[in-house]
């Protein structure tokens, strides 16, 4: 693989998608508090739905860093071992951790071997970790994308790749309508392995997610052509954000009214829906959009965004942990305050303590295997520099 330029919006975007996970989850916690009011629910649910890019973003910049990066010759055992030293060593230690912290809570601290086995592989540890066990397909099937996409590529000009492109939108819009219908027919057969995918971890399945990751390959493959298409595009995704934006917060405050009384529940805003997906679309268009309006302003939001993306793998793999502290300050300082208020609180605790304990582990002479990022001592009359994975 070649050294090459970075790109500058990457890291921003991260940082971005890294803000909006830890706001959903702090969501998540607070929608089912006791005591919430309709007015709860409205603004939570505007504030999931603008943090609703997160993971399709995140699958975005690997599918685009990926084939920015490795448009050459691919040494796939290399690139194999990289991903397990940089992304599954931390992502092993922190299940770890997590088990041992249930099993704690549940029976004593006693870990059985097979059943950590069993939630290593789907990612059960954590309410978390099933995005570590999803992205973990994108790099084993790397080549089989990278194959496809180059030769599909290959084969058209460059006037009908955004047709192609967007051809294969429309077919993963057409998934969606089939994620039911697969659910129950695979739960019908009781296939060893294939019917739980389909049905149980569903939610984790790459094939469920793969045109984010081909989106990413497409703006990988050719930057400046990428960059382009969001500027123009810019009257097509931003209207159609903000119409389903609206539309989804209709729908959502009407299943709020139960005969139980006002119930906060988001499971209509699954990301395995037609109207999702094509709302999860736009809204990797807008992120991208705000990342590169940023970058181009610079300053201190641009300098902090992209310092918490150059940390967000570690961070993320914390911060559900860091979540449960910031609980403690609520509920010993803030309990008697609004759910908005709590949950905005919680948020910029958790990503606050998330970011400093990802920097201070990386100073570790081992914090590489813990958080995939390692802070090389301060060179002389210069700042850390830090080494992370591509």
């Amino acid at each position: 693989m070649s050294q090459k330029e970075r790109i500058s919006e990457v890291a921003l975007l991260r940082g971005l998608a890294f803000a909006a996970v830890v706001l959903q989850h702090s969501i998540a916690h607070y929608a089912v508090a006791q005591g919430a009011r309709i007015q709860d629910g409205v603004l939570l649910t505007l504030l999931l739905l603008c943090s609703k890019f997160a993971v399709p973003v995140f699958v975005f910049i690997t599918g685009m860093v990926l084939f920015y990066n490795y448009d050459g010759a691919l040494k796939y055992g290399t690139f194999l071992r990289k991903r397990f030293m940089d992304i599954i060593v931390p992502y092993i230690i922190w299940s770890l951790l997590y088990e041992l912290g249930n099993q704690l809570v549940q029976s004593g601290g006693s870990i059985h071997p097979l059943d950590f086995l069993q939630k290593l592989l789907n990612g059960k540890s954590s309410y978390h970790l099933w995005y570590i066990v999803m992205i973990i397909q994108c790099y084993v099937l790397f080549p089989v994308f990278r194959y496809v996409v180059r030769r599909l590529s290959a084969l058209l000009s460059s006037q009908w790749q955004p047709a192609a492109l967007a051809g294969v939108g429309a077919l993963y819009f057409l998934l969606m309508f089939a994620v039911g219908p697969v659910y129950h027919a695979m739960d019908k057969l009781q296939l060893p392995v294939i019917t739980s995918w389909f049905t149980l971890y569903a939610d984790r399945n790459v094939i469920y997610f793969f045109f984010y990751f081909v989106l990413g390959a497409a703006a990988g493959m050719n930057v400046q052509r990428w960059n382009a298409w969001v500027t123009k595009g810019q009257m097509v995704y931003w209207p159609l954000f903000i119409v389903i934006t609206g539309y989804l917060l209709y729908e959502m405050t009407s299943l709020f009214q139960t005969p139980r009384g006002t119930v906060l529940s988001f499971n209509y805003l699954s990301l395995l829906r037609p109207i999702m997906a094509v709302y999860c679309v736009a809204s990797i268009f807008v992120a991208y959009r705000v990342a590169t309006w940023i970058a181009y302003k610079g300053g201190r939001v641009a300098s902090m965004l992209t310092a918490i993306g150059t940390l967000s793998y570690g961070a993320y793999l914390m911060h559900a942990f860091m979540l449960r502290v910031t609980y403690f300050f609520d509920e010993t300082l803030f309990a008697d305050w609004s759910h908005v208020l709590r949950t905005l609180i919680s948020f910029i605790l958790c990503v606050v303590f998330s970011i400093a304990g990802t920097w201070l582990l990386a100073r570790m002479p081992l914090g590489k295997w813990i958080v995939g990022l390692r802070v090389r001592p301060r060179p002389a009359g210069g700042s850390p520099a830090l080494q992370k994975q591509a």
